[in-house]
């Protein structure tokens, strides 16, 4: 939810080529417009996301060269934005998604296809479910995050810090109690920041998971604090299942927030 080479190139991104866990969890991000012409599955190990970012207002490939690429229900959703950057935005995020995960499959991004879940999650259908390729997007005022991995549950959310919005009315209706105190208890300056931080990473751990809105924010809390890189996390009632997950800060631009949420390795 939105608030209204012969190798792909790697850069070191969230831990500086850190691991997250004793179990080898890592996290290494790219620049899209670094996309070579070669497949980059063998780069994608059992153990690692990859995070791809991409800009539709500063990248060599363009929103229109995209079209092609869509299929007929993209277009249509495509469509339906009333205002044409949502619609440029929107058709770059999807031509973005179809080009990596073709670079990952070896395949044409058109002829990729998607089946969705009964929240409207999308993964991979037929003929690459061997692949287990996981993937999730999130797009925001032109900018792009995808995250990929293998064979795990997988979310990742972007949002661009915003002073038109009431934060304290929203996080008295979406966040838990414990977010709400840890929020107050902050200077007002940064206090709009942290909200931010907290959105998208309790968003990504809902994409991950694929209930959508279906899920009650306030049964779980994260931590806030914008300079951590793995996000504590608490989960009400079974307090169990926050150890199935990690959510991990993503570095992005100034003036943006993010995160990504991931099944832990031990519970793929």
């Amino acid at each position: 939810m939105t608030i209204h080479s012969p190798v792909c190139r790697r850069e070191v991104g969230l831990h500086r080529g850190g691991i997250d866990s004793p179990q080898g969890l890592r996290l290494l991000t790219f620049d899209f417009s670094s996309l070579s012409e070669k497949p980059c599955h063998h780069n994608l190990g059992e153990y690692e996301i990859h995070v791809w970012n991409g800009n539709s207002q500063r990248c060599a490939f363009r929103p229109q060269e995209f079209i092609p690429l869509l299929s007929k229900d993209e277009l249509d959703r495509m469509a339906r934005f009333h205002f044409d950057q949502d619609r440029q935005d929107f058709g770059f995020a999807r031509g973005m998604l179809r080009m990596l995960l073709g670079r990952y499959l070896d395949t044409a991004p058109q002829d990729l296809r998607f089946s969705y879940s009964e929240h409207g999650k999308p993964s991979l259908a037929a003929p690459h479910l061997a692949a287990r390729l996981e993937f999730n997007l999130s797009h925001t005022s032109g900018c792009v995050l995808v995250a990929i991995c293998r064979g795990r549950q997988i979310g990742i959310d972007i949002e661009k810090w915003r002073k038109d919005i009431n934060i304290d009315e929203v996080a008295a209706r979406f966040f838990s109690a414990s977010e709400q105190q840890a929020l107050m208890n902050l200077p007002k300056a940064i206090r709009w920041q942290a909200f931010f931080h907290c959105w998208t990473r309790k968003e990504a751990l809902v994409k991950a998971r694929g209930d959508g809105l279906f899920f009650p924010l306030a049964l779980f809390d994260v931590s806030i604090a914008a300079g951590e890189r793995t996000v504590k996390l608490a989960t009400r009632p079974d307090g169990s299942e926050a150890q199935r997950w990690r959510v991990l800060r993503v570095s992005v631009p100034a003036g943006y927030a993010a995160a990504v949420a991931v099944a832990h390795p031990s519970s793929k």
